[in-house]
């Protein structure tokens, strides 16, 4: 008896997009201008929990241009869009953890800052998801005939796709903030000075904007997406796993660097859950994310 493999093409498209973009946010910075404020997008960060803790994963250098007791914007990038967002957080009523010895490009470069539980549970009302720290991934097919494919997916803010909105306000003014949901063609894991990463090579095939820069894209998360597909190879189901946290991009912009899995793991064993003991970590058989 012989046996066929198929080789099988998955188009990542919008239809993927909202399983993890319920997950993404973007870090704004205000200043004023005049008498008007105005945001400046400084990059990029994955909505987490651990317990009943609730907070950011992002790159240690985009925390740098925030000062302790700053204010920031939030911008998500929710799969049902709202009409208008203003959410800010007062970095003085949060904690922060990093890995990172400050020289820029360094590895490992990886952050997690807390969010206070009314802010967590009000952003989740307005449709932000969490992605559970604790949860273990172990994805297998659901319906015996099926087959699992794996692909990979980059998820940020891109600086240089702000536009100034048409409304204008008394006191500030309406921006429109450019997210990529990027599909991987090529993803290299390597390793630099002892510690685990993974360049990636998105792919512009789906989407007629191409970055001149991936400057934003910094804290934001790359995607392990584990997809079932049926005898007939049609998409049944998505699962989605953490598989890095993006920091750098290569000297001609056409790659981007992130922390590993295995950084991110590390990171979460010995900062988080260090500077958070109280942290329940325990899980109920209903918790998803």
């Amino acid at each position: 008896m012989s046996t066929v493999n198929r080789e099988v093409t998955i188009k990542i498209d919008d239809s993927f997009t909202g399983p993890v973009c319920d997950y993404s946010v973007g870090f704004l910075k205000f200043r004023q201008q005049g008498k008007i404020e105005v945001a400046d997008p400084m990059g990029s960060g994955t909505f987490v929990k651990l317990g009943k803790l609730y907070g950011i994963l992002t790159a240690a250098h985009v925390l740098r241009e925030f000062g302790l007791e700053e204010t920031v914007g939030l911008v998500r990038f929710p799969s049902i869009r709202p009409a208008l967002q203003n959410r800010r957080l007062n970095l003085g009523h949060t904690k922060r953890v990093l890995d990172w010895n400050g020289k820029d490009c360094d590895a490992p470069d990886i952050a997690f800052v807390s969010i206070p539980e009314v802010d967590g549970r009000e952003l989740e009302a307005k449709g932000a998801i969490f992605y559970n720290l604790g949860l273990p991934r172990d994805f297998k097919i659901g319906t015996a005939g099926n087959r699992m494919s794996t692909c990979y997916a980059l998820v940020g803010v891109v600086g240089e796709w702000t536009e100034d909105g048409v409304v204008a306000f008394i006191k500030g003014r309406k921006i429109d903030i450019g997210g990529l949901f990027g599909a991987a063609k090529t993803v290299r894991p390597f390793q630099e000075d002892g510690n685990d990463l993974v360049e990636i090579e998105v792919s512009f095939e789906t989407g007629p904007r191409v970055p001149r820069s991936y400057g934003g894209v910094s804290g934001g998360a790359l995607w392990e997406l584990h997809v079932e597909l049926d005898k007939d190879l049609v998409v049944v189901k998505v699962n989605k796993k953490l598989h890095g946290v993006a920091f750098r991009q290569s000297g001609d912009r056409k790659r981007v660097t992130a922390n590993a899995a295995s950084v991110v793991e590390a990171f979460v064993k010995d900062k988080v859950v260090a500077a958070w003991p109280e942290a329940d970590t325990g899980q109920s058989e209903t918790e998803a994310g």
